[in-house]
């Protein structure tokens, strides 16, 4: 008897009696091509006669996918990949088939880090961009910027010890940065501004307005500023066709820098509806800079800068950007890029078929 056939046979009849037709995880398989995103990590765990992983480089990426879409560790993801109906058929897993060890996921995204290069995810992420186009998904022409800071995988008080004891710290990339200013009272009942700190890193974003999907990302240490991350990420990272795309950008007073907007309304193209801090509206361009924030459209457009703010608290709160899951800045891509990944393909099931993801 052929039981790996008898085992694929099995497989399919219990996957097509209790994964649903309209199940958020089969709408998922049509809409995207699996093979295709993962074809490049074929090379990958190969020994060094150039023999065949043991696992398809397509589960592999689908478990690594998983990982980000529910904010679970390792060992969670190889759990639910054993146990849950609709994640052994999501990967492709055959229903008596045990999934990979969790520390094959480890070894996988190191060498993806190692050998692709932490830009090759990046080239994952502009395919599904390409893909939500092809499908005839709308964007928005106003698109809306924000950064967002994640703590670094880092015990502070025990990294200064080691740094005290001559020892390097623990995340060398990683860097103090602030994330704002909130209000305290003093022992005296007074009401005082502190600036809120943290180490680690930020993810610079771009999100379209019309359905809330993330266009382009980028990252860096906490200590970079939001308009050096917003320059770096406009006006280097995009590419000509991206910012073709974009016909407003829209941001918070972090972004009003009258060098960042004349970079972008006369080089680019772009327009700008960014907030201003009160030093604009003093001095001999006070009045233009007045005129520019009174203008109807950059009013409208600035109204829409919420879009992104609302996709940084789910990234946060559900697909892992609240804390570092590894160390260094090569990494910190990789996770806010699978992250960005998750919430996208998360979005666009929705948008397309009307599946909603739901937590197991």
């Amino acid at each position: 008897m052929n039981t790996v056939g008898f085992n694929q046979y099995l497989s399919d009849h219990v996957y097509e009696n209790l994964v649903k037709k309209d199940d958020f995880f089969r709408k998922l398989n049509e809409l995207v091509d699996w093979y295709e995103l993962s074809f490049d990590l074929k090379k990958l765990g190969q020994n060094d006669h150039g023999g065949r992983p043991r696992y398809s480089p397509v589960l592999m990426f689908k478990m690594l996918f998983l990982s980000f879409l529910y904010d679970i560790s390792d060992r969670e993801t190889e759990d639910i990949c054993n146990n849950h109906i609709r994640c052994k058929y999501f990967i492709g897993l055959e229903i008596t088939a045990p999934a990979p060890d969790y520390s094959s996921l480890s070894v996988l995204r190191q060498e993806i880090i190692d050998k692709l290069g932490a830009d090759w995810i990046t080239v994952v992420f502009r395919k599904i961009i390409a893909a939500a186009l092809q499908a005839d998904i709308q964007f928005g022409k106003i698109q809306s910027i924000d950064s967002t800071h994640t703590l670094a995988n880092v015990d502070i008080h025990k990294d200064k010890e080691r740094q005290a004891d001559g020892e390097e710290p623990r995340d060398p990339d990683a860097a103090w940065g602030c994330k704002g200013i909130e209000t305290k009272l003093t022992v005296a009942g007074e009401k005082v501004a502190v600036k809120k700190y943290f180490y680690g890193y930020k993810s610079h974003l771009l999100a379209e307005t019309d359905h809330g999907l993330i266009t382009a990302l980028a990252v860096s240490p906490g200590n970079e500023a939001d308009v050096e991350g917003g320059d770096r990420l406009l006006n280097q990272k995009l590419t000509r066709a991206e910012q073709s795309r974009i016909g407003w950008v829209t941001g918070d007073k972090a972004y009003g820098c009258a060098v960042l907007i004349s970079l972008l309304e006369k080089d680019k193209g772009i327009k700008t509806a960014f907030g201003l801090n009160s030093g604009f509206l003093k001095g001999v361009y006070a009045e233009r800079w007045r005129q520019y924030l009174a203008d109807e459209e950059r009013t409208a457009a600035r109204k829409l800068r919420y879009v992104v703010e609302r996709v940084n608290a789910d990234l946060k709160n559900h697909h892992s950007l609240k804390k570092c899951r590894y160390l260094g800045l090569a990494k910190y891509h990789f996770q806010a890029t699978m992250a960005a990944l998750a919430f996208n393909l998360k979005r666009m099931t929705t948008l397309l078929t009307g599946a909603r993801f739901k937590p197991i």
